[in-house]
């Protein structure tokens, strides 16, 4: 079965050309998430929600793709691997963008996500849009979203305020047309998960995941040390002679 991503042009109502999602196919119930990489491909991702709020250099840099998940190449070029996994659902591929870089640059990104997006929805999946995007582009952002889109999704940041969450989710309502939207923040800060609480809102909290991640390197540093180690009353041959 071929892998590559398909040279093809999906429906655009914009003048961009940035592909239009399905309206049938945005993400209904948000399975137990699970960031992509976070497991071996051949993992079982079925009944997940698969997160791509992962560092760029995942995406774009060579390295232990098992360990840290796609790099973009692998990404854009065998998106098959996502589908093929048996998740039902998906937030957007967060590629990311600045205030300062130039309007081509952010329409590139959002365009490479719409376009993955629109790709795993034609093999089933379900889509949550992402919002994470600089604010000076949150207009393009909503290239290809149809009238009436409800699922959305942010990732929250260093520097991000409560305003910023408030402004997007009023961003996505006013898309949506109604206030009632399913709206996901993941992060780890107290006050948005109070907010979110506040708000109806669903909370992900990320540093759980990364807890589980380091007792899991160390366990298996563990088990490598245990390896490696040689009893200390042990004498090698040489010792006997």
């Amino acid at each position: 079965m071929e892998d590559t991503c398909p040279d093809c042009i999906f429906p655009a109502s914009n003048s961009e050309g940035v592909a239009d999602l399905l309206p049938t196919l945005q993400g209904d119930f948000f399975d137990y998430p699970l960031a992509w990489g976070s497991v071996r491909r051949t993992g079982d991702y079925r009944g997940r929600t698969i997160l791509f709020y992962i560092d760029d250099y995942r995406f774009a840099a060579l390295g232990n793709a098992i360990e840290y998940g796609s790099h973009f190449r692998q990404l854009w070029e065998r998106p098959d691997k996502v589908w093929q996994s048996g998740a039902p659902s998906f937030v957007e591929a967060n590629f990311s963008t600045s205030n300062s870089q130039p309007r081509w640059r952010a329409l590139e990104q959002i365009g490479k996500k719409r376009y993955l997006s629109r790709y795993f929805q034609e093999r089933g999946m379900r889509c949550w849009v992402d919002l994470n995007v600089a604010p000076r582009w949150w207009d393009i952002n909503l290239l290809g979203l149809p009238l009436g889109w409800k699922a959305y999704a942010t990732r929250i940041e260093k520097n991000s305020s409560l305003q910023s969450i408030m402004d997007q989710a009023s961003l996505a309502e006013s898309q949506a047309g109604t206030d009632a939207i399913r709206f996901v923040v993941y992060g780890h800060r107290q006050e948005m998960e109070d907010l979110c609480k506040k708000e109806g809102w669903i909370y992900v909290d990320e540093q759980s995941s990364i807890w589980d991640k380091r007792e899991s390197n160390k366990a298996r540093k563990a088990s490598m040390q245990i390896e490696v180690e040689q009893p200390r009353n042990q004498r090698t041959l040489m010792e006997m002679i």
